[in-house]
């Protein structure tokens, strides 16, 4: 569970770090809990129980995940999580770092919004789906105006300018707006939030208008925080928040982890549901998710940032503010989470599986490398770098590349998976996507085999670091 193979080459550990023995006490104890706590947490009151253990941990990763960002993303400097890991009978250690702090939420504030919204139709005696018109995209593209919307009818004040003969009040308009945020204190998750505002441009104007502006003016921009926020998801995610509407919440909270609807979800294995909602805007950067993992083992997790700064912006779809993806890679790593999932391989540039024609060189100590170094050559004829896979058995595997990026190298590197039924090659441009697992695609292997070869014709450098593959579940 944290060991590390000769050579370079390991099933398990995140660049070979061993976890204390805290960690490996509340992991044992996670572990026995796991096999029940899907189906009785819904059953038992919610208790959140702050861990020592856990909060240290979430620490340590944090900063080991900021150390990786230091060369490229100087600017991100902002980075509050929050993590709920199960122990059973309605019992949730939390571990955070500056978890009680709020920012601004972007779209996360529309799980609040969803929430409320599954609240005004119970207490209507009406389906969920009656607002489905305008909260499906609301959750599933993020539609601001379609979020005005909601926001209008549940809480029955739309905009107004000024309060004109049989007008409302700004006083009664603003009681009514705060129907999200009585809703979250009444279940003791409002806080110190501020769950009032739209997001904008909206269904009432481009920015704060009217009373919008006023109430923005003298309440502020929405804020949230990591431990409310995770607790939020936990309690939807299981039924605690509006039972009556539980199937409906995970479905419009379900996202591929590849398609962009989850940064978190670009750093977790296939075969994990994923559910949550990602806040994008200016520098900002957030996911709060319920993840289960294919092995049944189960974390909440909730990180505020502004991860969206530096190159991150000019990451190409769907993997602008994935970076996250590898923050949350590393919280399952140095939790271990991961034990009893499908069979993985890491290959990188230091294991005998890793061979190389043509001139190549080592580089100096690069924060964003898989292991703090890779290999580097000019792109050219004859130069290629070969992983080999050693697939453990045969099977669907997901194949993921990893390199440290950087404006010199190779725009046209060609990267050939060799499989069971042929070669496919994918073309990477090794100037973006770095410190990252990056997906060349689905390959069914044989036991044993497997190659992942890169090449480039371009200019720049081409560089070689790490390959993984993981087994789908069956």
């Amino acid at each position: 569970m944290g060991s590390l193979a000769r050579g370079g080459r390991t099933t398990v550990s995140w660049r070979g770090e061993r976890m204390d023995w805290g960690v490996l006490g509340l992991v044992a104890s996670v572990g026995l809990a796991q096999a029940a706590v899907a189906s009785d947490v819904a059953r038992e009151p919610l208790r959140i129980i702050d861990d020592r253990n856990l909060t240290r941990t979430v620490a340590e990763v944090r900063a080991r995940f900021l150390a990786t960002r230091s060369e490229v993303q100087p600017e991100l400097t902002r980075l509050d999580i929050a993590v709920l890991l199960p122990a059973g009978r309605g019992v949730w250690r939390r571990g955070a770092f500056r978890g009680d702090h709020t920012a601004y939420p972007a779209s996360c504030v529309k799980l609040a919004y969803l929430a409320a919204a599954m609240a005004w139709c119970r207490e209507r005696n009406l389906p969920p789906q009656t607002v489905d018109a305008d909260v499906r995209p609301m959750m599933a593209v993020s539609d601001n105006v379609a979020t005005g919307r909601v926001v209008d009818r549940i809480t029955d004040a739309p905009n107004a300018m000024e309060a004109s003969e049989g007008g409302l009040p700004y006083d009664e308009w603003f009681r009514r707006r705060g129907y999200t945020e009585r809703y979250l204190a009444s279940h003791g998750l409002l806080g110190n939030q501020i769950v009032l505002n739209k997001t904008y441009p909206t269904n009432s104007g481009e920015e704060p208008d009217g009373y919008e502006e006023r109430a923005r003016q003298e309440h502020g921009a929405n804020a949230m925080q990591p431990n409310l926020s995770a607790e939020l998801v936990l309690r939807m995610v299981k039924g605690l928040l509006e039972p009556q509407a539980n199937a409906y919440i995970r479905e419009l909270m379900a996202h591929d982890r590849w398609k962009g609807g989850t940064v978190f979800g670009f750093g977790l294995p296939p075969g994990t549901e994923v559910l949550n909602k990602v806040g994008l805007a200016y520098d900002t950067l957030e996911d709060i998710a319920y993840i289960r993992l294919p092995n049944g083992r189960e974390m909440v997790m909730a990180a505020y940032s502004n991860a969206f700064s530096g190159p991150e912006p000019r990451q190409p779809g769907p993997y602008y503010g994935s970076i996250l993806g590898t923050l949350c890679g590393m919280m399952t790593e140095r939790l271990g989470l991961l034990k009893g999932c499908p069979p993985r391989v890491i290959v990188d540039d230091a294991s005998r599986d890793c061979t190389f024609t043509g001139s190549w060189t080592v580089t100096k100590p690069i924060a964003e490398a898989f292991r703090t170094t890779m290999h580097r050559a000019d792109s050219g004829e004859g130069r290629t770098a070969s992983w080999r896979i050693r697939a453990p058995k045969s099977g669907r595997y997901e194949v993921c590349i990893w390199y440290a990026q950087s404006d010199d190298q190779c725009r046209t590197a060609s990267v050939t998976v060799e499989h069971a039924g042929g070669r496919k090659t994918i073309d990477l441009d090794l100037r973006r996507t770095g410190g990252r697992w990056v997906r060349l695609g689905d390959f069914a292997l044989a036991k044993g085999g497997g190659v992942v070869t890169v090449t480039g014709t371009g200019p720049g450098q081409l560089v070689a670091d790490a390959v993984k593959a993981t087994l789908w579940p069956e």
